[in-house]
This record gives structure tokens, C-alpha cells and sequence, in this order.
């Protein structure tokens, strides 16, 4: 029972080393912020200078997952090359044993506890007292997670040390080191962090549960199961994550053949050769040089090894544009209808976004989609509605890339006019989504209210939101330009009569005095933003679908009821 008790020190201190990890993660990732990111840009214009920038980074940082994430974000941007991407990540690699030779001078060396029950306590207050997301209380992050791993490490030395009261150490000179290889790659494919697996064997190799050799053998199956990760992180990806993702499989790959090949020799080389006795630095030293050996070998060959990727894979998911091609603007009349076709696909989406933030289906078209929805993620089941935005921008800046190049071209009167209109309907749809993402936070807040009143006013908005888009989706259905007038007349009438019956309802619960002064607040900013989506909304499908007379008639409508 005892012994049971002390082998579950191992496993807590595992999980309190992963997440003093993650929040040690966090903490320098935010700190570091865009002082970091510059420097991490400037410094990898050639593969060499990757590689130092991406050991010097990971060192700092603790994590090669921060700077991988970095990385992949620069190469996908377009901001460094690929060929510079694959420089940093491979020098991320030699930069994770900068947390092993830590450990190893002061982690086995000091009195762990003395060391961290202080900054657990200091951080952790600095993270209660000072305002979320500042600098002070990113430092108390930093100051807790750090204090949470080096607890961990105490919790898991002192697992290990009664594990060797269950089994004979030197039982395990019987397997060979392949096996040890297998259990580092499983056990950091499981726990999808190597420096806990290096931690977990320093800490075995600190109390004799196992010899240097099989130590060393785990650290390269640790080594080997991080690609896992970048395995599994990529295969939804874009192609260029792809080429990131393989270029750390085969750097991996082929460094841990060389240093299981050759484990024997190195670590003699570093016991008589470089006189390293202690175990523990032995260790690190080894998972140092085999690392050092692997961005030795990469280093020359990594420009036509990016060359060579960026053969191999390709994007699989349709382009942001489908109806243009930038460049093809040889025949101007269709390249208008053309971007015009891309703009109903904009205002589109907008509309489905609107309709998906509150919760509502997008089963309401205003024109044939045709393929428009293929493989656009807001039409989808369970859609990331932030991630459905930055698409929408992504959309918008390459229509209006593409209308710049076609402005260019010498253009009829009428081709003029009608791209002219395309612009405003472009920035309006826009415009719509944004006034209701803006409300997102007080949607959350009328769905987590327990005043049953409030919260019944989240119904009656999403029935306003729907009642608009059914009257404008009749626009499907109508042909000739007048129909369509009339059609947008009418779901305009509706919005703005929705609007004034919600206002006045909304000033007679002030009378009544049953919400408080910010659910009013609230009521009367939902109701404004809804109000200005719905305009910008008719007034991008009005200058899209209308001809031009019709379109600033419309627009000169008054309000009314």
C-alpha cells in the first residue's frame, strides 16, 4: 500500500511538471511577445542563422511548441521561407536540452522543495493580486509554473526512488536498448512533451533505477516521439505546415538512427574522452551532442531540402477565391461579373456568420449558391465562428486585390459603375459581420443570465434575426430588377420596424424597473448593433443585385415604419 502511495508521487509529479510546463509556456510566450517575434524574423535570412535563433529562442522560452507555433504562423504568412523555418526548428531541437543541463546543475543538486514552495507561493499571489494579462501577472505565471515544475520533479525523483524498492534494477540489464527506445517514444507520444520524459529519466538515472546506456536510449526514443506531435498537429494542415511537419520527421528520423548507432561510442567519448563521470550530466550531455550532430549534418543540405518539400505537397482545400483568378483581367466585362459573383459569395458567408452567432441555421440563400458553400467552414457543422471571420477578411482583401488590378485595365462606363458599386457592397457585408461579433459578449451574457426576463430577450432577438434574413432570401426567387426593389423595400420595412417595437419594449421594462442599469445597457447595444448589421447587410445585397438607378433609390429611402 505504501509502496503504491509512492509510485503515485511519480505520476503527480509528472502532471504537476506538465502543467508548471504549460503555464511556464504561457507566461514567457506572452512576455516575450513582439520584441520576440522580431527577432525571431530579422535573425533567420539564412538557414544558419535559423538554426541559432531557433536554439536561443527554445532555451528562452522552455518549449520548442511555442516557437514551432510561431514559426508555422511566419512560414504560412509568407513572412520567412520555408527553407529559414526549417533552420529554427531544428535548432528548437538542440535548444529543448537546455532544460536537461538545467536539471542536472541545479534540479538533483539543491533542495528542490526550498526552491519551489516559494515561487509557487510568490506567483501564485502575484496572479491573484494583479490584473489578468498584464506584465505582472504573466511574471507570476512564470514564477508559479517554474515553482510547479521543479515540484514535480521532487515528486517524481522520490517516485522513482521508491520504484526501485518494487523491482531489482538490474533486472532491466537484461533488456536490450531498443526496448528502452520504444517505452521514451511511447511515453512522450502519450504525454506529448520530451523534456518530461528526459525529467522522469534523470530522475530514474539520479536513484540507480536504471544504467546510463538504457538513460541514453530513452532520450532518443523521447527525441523520436516528438515528431508524433508534428505528425498528428499537421495532417489537417495547410501544405506549407506539411513540409515543416516532414522536415522534422526525416531531421529526427535520421539523427536518432546516427545516435543509436552509435550510442556506445558517444557515451564513451564523453565519459574518457571528455571526462564527464556524473550520470546526469553524462546524460544531458549526450542528448546535447547527438542533437548538435543532427543540425551539423541538416545544416548544408537545408536550402535544397526545402526546395525539395515544396515539391511534395500542395494545398488540398479549395482557393479563398473561386470565380477569379488574380491576374486574368484580359477580358474586363467578365471579370466584373466575375467579382461580382465573388461578392455574393462574400455577402453570403457575412450572412450565415450573422445568423450561425445566434445560434441559427444558415438555411436562408439569396441567390443560386450553386458550389459557392463547398468547403466553407461556416456552413459547416459546428463551425469556429472566429476563425470563419478571419476568413470572411481573407475573402474581402482578395476581391478588393483583385478590383485594384482590374482598375488598371481600360474600362467601359458601365464596367466602371458596376465594380464602383462592388466596393461598398464589399465593405458593408463586412461591416455586418463585424456589428455582430461585436455584441458577441453580451449574447453570452444573455444566455448565462439568471434573471429569466433578460434571458428571454436572447429569443426574441434570434426570431428578429431570423424574420430578416427569411424576408431577404426571397430575393432567390425574384427575377426582374423591380421584384427584387420591392423585396429588399419590404425586409428593410421589416428590420427597421423590428428595430423601433424592440426600443420602445425595451424603455417600458425601464418603467418597470425589473433589470438593472447594464442589462438596459446591454438591451439597447444588441439592439443598435442588430440594427446596423441588418442596414449594412440590405445595403451590400441592394448594390449587388440592384442596377444602378435602383440601388440609389433605394438607398435614399426614409426610414418608416
Amino acid at each position: 500500500m505504501d509502496d503504491s502511495l509512492d509510485l503515485m508521487q511519480l505520476v503527480a509529479g509528472l502532471g504537476l511538471f506538465l502543467y508548471g510546463m504549460r503555464q511556464l509556456e504561457l507566461a514567457l510566450g506572452a512576455l516575450a511577445g513582439r520584441p520576440f517575434k522580431r527577432f525571431l524574423k530579422l535573425w533567420t535570412a539564412r538557414p544558419h542563422r535559423g538554426v541559432i535563433a531557433g536554439a536561443l529562442s527554445t532555451a528562452a522560452l522552455q518549449s520548442s511548441s511555442v516557437v514551432s507555433l510561431i514559426v508555422l504562423a511566419f512560414v504560412g504568412s509568407g513572412v520567412i521561407s520555408l527553407a529559414s523555418a526549417l533552420g529554427i526548428v531544428f535548432g528548437s531541437n538542440l535548444g529543448t536540452t537546455a532544460t536537461g543541463w538545467i536539471v542536472a546543475t541545479l534540479g538533483f543538486k539543491l533542495d528542490i522543495q526550498a526552491l519551489a514552495l516559494p515561487l509557487i507561493g510568490i506567483g501564485g499571489l502575484l496572479v491573484v493580486w494583479s490584473k489578468a494579462q498584464t506584465r505582472l501577472w504573466n511574471a507570476g505565471l512564470l514564477a508559479a509554473g517554474l515553482g510547479l515544475m521543479l515540484l514535480g520533479l521532487d515528486f517524481m525523483k522520490s517516485g522513482a526512488d521508491a520504484a526501485t524498492t518494487l523491482f531489482d534494477p538490474e533486472a532491466l540489464a537484461g533488456y536490450p536498448l531498443i526496448v528502452f527506445l520504444g517505452a521514451g517514444l511511447l511515453l512522450t507520444a502519450a504525454i506529448q512533451s520530451s523534456s518530461a520524459t528526459i525529467m522522469m529519466t534523470l530522475s530514474a538515472l539520479y536513484v540507480g533505477a536504471i544504467p546510463l546506456s538504457a538513460a541514453a536510449a530513452v532520450a532518443i526514443g523521447a527525441d523520436l516521439g516528438t515528431t508524433i506531435t508534428a505528425v498528428l498537429g499537421a495532417m489537417a494542415g495547410s501544405a506549407d505546415k506539411k513540409r515543416v511537419a516532414f522536415g522534422i520527421v526525416l531531421f529526427n528520423l535520421v539523427t536518432d538512427s546516427i545516435a543509436f548507432l552509435l550510442l556506445e561510442p558517444l557515451l564513451a567519448l564523453i565519459g574518457d574522452g571528455l571526462g564527464i563521470r556524473d550520470p546526469l550530466f553524462a546524460l544531458v550531455a549526450f542528448h546535447s551532442a547527438f542533437n548538435l550532430i543532427g543540425v551539423l549534418l541538416f545544416l548544408p543540405v537545408i536550402r535544397p531540402m526545402s526546395v525539395w518539400l515544396g515539391q511534395r505537397f500542395v494545398d488540398e482545400t479549395l482557393p479563398v477565391l473561386r470565380h477569379v483568378e488574380p491576374g486574368d483581367t484580359a477580358v474586363p466585362e467578365t471579370a466584373v461579373e466575375n467579382t461580382r459573383r465573388e461578392t455574393l459569395r462574400l455577402i453570403d458567408q457575412a450572412a450565415a456568420l450573422n445568423l450561425a452567432r445566434f445560434g441559427l441555421p444558415p438555411d436562408h440563400r439569396f441567390y443560386e449558391v450553386g458550389k459557392d458553400r463547398d468547403d466553407i467552414e461556416v456552413f459547416g457543422s459546428r463551425p469556429d465562428l472566429d476563425r470563419c471571420y478571419a476568413r470572411l477578411k481573407e475573402l474581402e482583401g482578395g476581391i478588393l486585390h483583385y478590383v485594384l488590378e482590374l482598375q488598371r485595365q481600360p474600362l467601359e462606363a458601365d464596367e466602371s459603375t458596376a465594380l464602383g458599386r462592388l466596393l461598398p457592397a464589399i465593405r458593408n457585408a463586412v461591416h455586418s459581420a463585424k456589428s455582430v461579433r461585436d455584441i458577441e459578449h453580451d449574447l453570452r451574457l444573455f444566455r448565462d443570465s439568471v434573471n429569466d426576463r433578460f434571458n428571454a430577450y436572447l429569443g426574441q432577438f434570434r426570431e428578429s434575426i431570423r424574420d430578416f434574413y427569411e424576408a431577404a432570401s426571397q430575393l432567390a426567387a425574384d427575377d426582374p430588377h423591380q421584384v427584387r426593389f420591392e423585396t429588399l423595400v419590404t425586409a428593410r420595412k421589416s428590420a427597421h420596424s423590428l428595430h423601433r417595437r424592440m426600443h420602445r419594449r425595451i424603455y417600458d421594462e425601464v418603467e418597470r424597473g425589473e433589470l438593472s442599469r447594464g442589462e438596459i445597457s446591454t438591451l439597447l447595444n444588441v439592439n443598435r448593433e442588430i440594427d446596423a448589421a441588418n442596414r449594412s447587410m440590405l445595403a451590400a445585397m441592394a448594390d449587388t443585385v440592384l442596377d444602378p438607378q435602383s440601388a440609389e433609390d433605394f438607398a435614399s429611402l426614409p426610414d418608416s415604419d
